[in-house]
């Protein structure tokens, strides 16, 4: 039986991935259990064993099980509900990224895979290829192989079956939360919109006039600047409501409402509902006894 050697070396060496959110992790959560995780970096989730639901922006218990692989966008804070024990590889990506030397995202969107905007959520399912990748990489990582270069060679290698295993039409509605053909400046609105308040404030620091701003911003995310913000505010503030056990004091706080009255209004303006009818119709359940 293969084992780690000289394992000391391993763990002293300057390219030992000793981060809390390495380029490549094991992930186990129990069963019947929420769990909370905030998404610090585009992620590619592979899920091994277990089935449950996920909830995260606009979308609420969509159900996950052994097989699937999705892609959770940066900044997103999403809630899982297992059902049965639940094991997972993460891939933490960079803001930009390429399936091989030879071909980018922004070359799937210059082709013309632009995938309209659904409310479906994004699963590809792992096929024989990947099995058979996985099947040589999660013993080296449970063995302790964690080094930086290893761990980026096998990551290369997931995009590139991603690649070379499913169509171009599969491959643009999977990553349609990143694509986009002007990658250094889709990474400088993710790297700094939330230090700002205004649209003025973000195109000033983009070193723009408002107007040559907003005319690359919509090139870019098919949307007015303000639109865009505004939709990642009522996602982050839909997330708290149906997914945390924060009061609704607490959570205008959180978004700069000046009362809990006023976020009641903005719910009702944008979801149609107050934050007390959203929760209640759309909690959680609660695990089985």
């Amino acid at each position: 039986m293969a084992k780690l050697l000289y394992v000391k070396e391993h763990l002293r060496c300057y390219h030992y991935d000793s981060q809390d959110s390495p380029t490549i992790g094991l992930i186990d959560f129990e069963k019947n259990q929420k769990k909370s995780m905030q998404i610090n970096s585009h992620s590619i989730f592979i899920i091994l064993n277990g089935s449950g639901s996920i909830s995260y922006g606009k979308f609420v218990n969509r159900p996950i099980k052994a097989g699937d692989i999705f892609l959770l966008p940066i900044y997103t804070h999403v809630q899982f509900y297992l059902e049965k024990t639940f094991s997972a590889l993460v891939y933490r990506l960079p803001l930009s990224f390429h399936f091989c030397d030879h071909f980018s995202l922004e070359a799937l969107y210059s082709q013309g895979y632009k995938p309209e905007i659904t409310d479906d959520f994004q699963i590809l399912k792992v096929n024989e290829r990947i099995k058979l990748y996985l099947n040589a990489l999660i013993p080296c990582l449970k063995d302790g192989l964690k080094c930086v270069n290893f761990l980026e060679l096998k990551r290369k290698e997931l995009l590139f079956l991603l690649r070379a295993y499913n169509t171009k039409e599969d491959l643009a509605f999977f990553f349609s939360p990143v694509l986009t053909d002007d990658m250094e400046f889709y990474a400088f609105v993710l790297d700094n919109y939330q230090s700002i308040k205004t649209v003025k404030e973000l195109a000033l620091l983009a070193d723009y006039g408002l107007t040559g701003f907003e005319k690359r911003f919509r090139k870019v995310f098919g949307m007015s600047a303000h639109q865009w913000m505004k939709n990642q505010l009522s996602d982050s503030i839909y997330h708290e409501i149906t997914c945390s056990k924060k009061s609704f004091t607490e959570i205008s706080d959180i978004y700069g409402f000046s009362s809990s009255a006023h976020l009641s209004n903005f719910c009702k303006l944008v979801f149609g509902a107050t934050p007390s009818s959203i929760r209640k119709k759309m909690s959680m359940p609660e695990p089985a006894e």
